[in-house]
């Protein structure tokens, strides 16, 4: 399986990284790991599903979205509606297939996929996540055990090429997270210092926690 880099290997911007958002999808799991990993230096874009064009939130901001997921180095996919079956969000967009399918096809060629809260749900859906460890939102745990994943209560899970976060805040962890893992532990705590925001909880890597060096901010 592909991984990211362990180090500064490439130059931030060299690194496209796609955020798939879609009608109802929330607000925070996209702009966490959006400020954080622009914050970072790396290309990062909010991205449609299958076309261009206007993208309303979940609590009603309407985005004019100009492209669609690709084929970058890291795509993440973030959640919304799942728990409460809204009529737009993450469950709307696994029953209606699609997105999944696309899913699964940009992961045949990124570095890593990644979700934040019920965006995991999504990448279980496509199959990215069968006999694999991961986390999403605490309230979807017992459903996305149903998809075969051994369910981890951490705030960030790595396993490997897939990078799963826990619900909304966690987004920002799992921003300051593939920050490190690309670019090293001083480019990440320079940003959580450039953002002002504390790591509330260790990473969980490959059946250990990860303890970040001085925590990125303090």
């Amino acid at each position: 399986m592909p991984l990211a880099h362990q180090g500064a290997t490439d130059e931030p911007g060299q690194v496209r990284i796609e955020i798939i958002v879609f009608d109802g999808f929330d607000e925070l799991d996209a702009f966490g790991p959006f400020e954080v990993l622009s914050s970072a230096g790396f290309d990062v874009e909010l991205v449609a599903v299958r076309k261009p064009g206007p993208v309303r939130s979940m609590r009603g901001i309407r985005l004019d979205i100009p492209g669609v997921l690709g084929r970058p180095d890291g795509v993440i996919v973030v959640g919304g509606g799942w728990v409460n079956r809204a009529e737009e969000g993450a469950w709307a967009q696994a029953q209606r297939g699609v997105l999944p399918e696309r899913l699964a096809d940009a992961a045949g060629s990124a570095r890593w996929t990644a979700s934040v809260c019920t965006g995991g749900m999504l990448l279980a859906a496509a199959g990215l996540l069968t006999g694999r460890s991961a986390t999403t939102n605490r309230n979807a745990y017992n459903e996305l055990r149903a998809y075969g994943v051994n369910v981890i209560e951490q705030r960030v899970v790595d396993d490997g090429d897939r990078v799963t976060a826990g619900a909304l805040s966690a987004g920002m962890d799992l921003g300051l997270w593939l920050t490190e893992r690309e670019l090293g532990a001083e480019r990440a705590a320079e940003v959580a210092t450039g953002i002002d925001f504390s790591l509330r909880s260790p990473v969980w890597k490959a059946g250990v926690i990860c303890h970040h060096q001085s925590h990125w901010a303090q």
